[in-house]
């Protein structure tokens, strides 16, 4: 059995297994907020531990020597992670891009939230230059009418993932917010969310770096690697 045959067979023991109980969705839930807020801001270089994500997530207590925009991207991930179940059932939008994109910089960065950059950036590590300022809002049109040509699958979601961060649409939170895409669109097919752990950020970086040449065969293996341990989890929360 291939990673994508795994896939599809661990969804329909899940599918089997739903509705979920109201006790199981709040498990699940209040687990993977915490999780996914937390490895998603560290990617980024948020020093708060998981700890300490769930202490201000749980409590609204700030944590001592940590910076007012660290406890905001706390906050503003969870945000954004209770708005996109409200966009499960509507295609994407350049408007729910940019919206996701406001709660991410909200009392961050008022200036450029929810707005495409104007300037040249670069991605760390990266061996390819990123789409020039003035092209982004064709690009970004010209991607989301490919996503929505045809059905939808999951290499698809992949593959705009990796469109998505190789335009680098917005001066600072591609990266978060394109995570949140993904896990949109996931939930869109009745996929759990799931959660790359910052002990996989190189790996991460590598794949959307080759991806900007062409080649996804990377791509659709790491994240296979993702949704597989994403919907075991998940599994094993509802025996």
């Amino acid at each position: 059995m291939n990673k994508l045959e795994k896939i599809y067979s661990l969804k329909r023991e899940l599918n089997s297994r739903r509705p979920l109980s109201q006790s199981e969705i709040k498990r699940i839930r209040e687990n993977y907020v915490i999780k996914n807020t937390y490895n998603s801001n560290a990617i980024e270089g948020n020093t708060l531990t998981e700890m300490e994500t769930r202490v201000i997530l749980e409590t609204g207590i700030t944590v001592a020597k940590k910076t007012l925009r660290e406890h905001l991207e706390v906050k503003n991930h969870a945000e954004a992670l209770d708005f996109i179940e409200d966009l499960k059932n509507t295609p994407l939008s350049e408007y729910d891009i940019k919206s996701i994109h406001t709660i991410i910089l909200d009392g961050i960065d008022r200036l450029n939230a929810g707005r495409y950059r104007t300037n040249i950036v670069e991605i760390g590590g990266a061996t390819h230059p990123v789409t020039p300022s003035y092209l982004i809002p064709e690009q970004m049109n010209d991607l989301l009418k490919w996503y929505h040509s045809e059905e939808i699958t999951l290499n698809k979601i992949i593959e705009f993932t990796c469109r998505f961060i190789n335009i680098h649409p917005f001066i600072d939170g591609n990266g978060r917010t394109s995570r949140l895409l993904t896990n949109l669109e996931l939930l869109k097919l009745g996929y759990p969310p799931i959660t790359i752990l910052t002990i996989d950020r190189l790996e991460y970086y590598q794949i959307l770096d080759k991806s900007y040449y062409g080649d996804y065969t990377p791509a659709y293996d790491f994240f296979y690697d993702h949704i597989i341990k994403s919907l075991e989890e998940y599994l094993e929360y509802t025996k």
